[in-house]
């Protein structure tokens, strides 16, 4: 039951934005929206866009704003700022730990410094020692401009195609990827992902039969603990909240740790659902716990606290 409270807490379901990963966001946006609305709350849709993107945090009249949003502008830490000095309330992690999860580079660095096994990363594709090597943007999310290069002319071709982006030259390990999801500092378990492609790429991930969820992953118990530790010591780590996703690879029952998402994917083909599914989670009580969560955050002067 939804009390009168929460009936009258006014909830802006921020979707869209101007990533490469827009579409994917409105897709998450309005099943969390719709959830909303199902379970009783006052709640409603803004599409960010070039021409709305600052004044509709202003203009709207929300005592909470529930993020939907996926990649650059969006999960980065540049929307937290915005709503910290307009403070209000907002689902998520905050300013630091977005901006640093969001970087693939730093977050890997981080996460082997705390003991998370991680594939091997090259700073400049002269320094590469053993091919094939992945190449991908540092900064995007949802598999967009991943290639397997295997030779320092595939190398240099990646980057054109890439362009001024940061990029990573990591490993190429071929496993089977994984995901293990933590919220408000709980594990929520550990699922495999089966695709036939040869990378889990934006087609696997979003396509109708595009991939499988096994959840639980039935892999071996060492590997799962390991993962299981490994999500949540990053989220521990970067002062992550709420909802994070960290991604790996298993190889010979060895987990190597790729990057951590802290605000997944919430469309019907996420994986986020059905992590909480191994928690008995339906999709409305994520998004209930959601706004639980930080309905309430208070701020102390420029920082957004408990």
């Amino acid at each position: 039951m939804i009390n009168n409270e929460n009936k009258n807490l006014k909830i802006a379901v921020f979707m869209g934005g101007i990533s490469s990963e827009r579409e994917i966001s409105l897709k998450s946006g309005r099943a969390i929206l719709k959830s909303l609305q199902r379970q009783g709350y006052n709640a409603f849709e803004v599409d960010l866009k070039e021409d709305n993107f600052l004044k509709a945090f202003s203009d709207n009249e929300y005592d909470l704003a529930y993020l939907a949003l996926h990649g650059e502008f969006g999960e980065d830490g540049r929307v937290q700022a915005v709503l910290d000095i307009l403070k209000k309330p907002y689902t998520g992690s905050g300013v630091t730990s977005s901006a640093i999860a969001m970087d693939k580079i730093y977050t890997k660095k981080i996460a082997e410094s705390i003991g998370i096994r991680i594939a091997k990363n090259y700073n400049y594709p002269e320094e590469v020692e053993n091919y094939p090597v992945i190449v991908k943007p540092a900064k995007e999310g949802s598999s967009f401009g991943i290639f397997i290069c295997k030779n320092l002319e595939e190398i240099k071709a990646a980057f054109m195609k890439l362009g001024d982006t940061k990029k990573v030259i990591e490993e190429y390990i071929k496993g089977e990827e994984l995901t293990a999801g933590v919220m408000n500092n709980e594990s929520l378990g550990v699922l495999r992902i089966k695709y036939s492609n040869e990378l889990y790429d934006y087609e696997a991930k979003y396509s109708n039969g595009g991939c499988t969820h096994e959840f639980p992953a039935k892999i071996l118990k060492s590997a799962y603990d390991e993962a299981v530790l490994a999500s949540l010591k990053i989220h521990k780590e970067l002062g992550l909240e709420g909802i994070s996703r960290s991604d790996f690879m298993l190889k010979d029952g060895k987990c190597y740790f790729l990057e951590v998402n802290t605000c997944p994917g919430m469309t019907e083909t996420s994986l986020i659902p059905d992590l909480g599914k191994i928690k008995g989670y339906t999709f409305d009580d994520i998004v209930k716990k959601m706004v639980e969560t930080f309905k309430s955050k208070k701020y102390s002067g420029k920082e957004r606290v408990d």
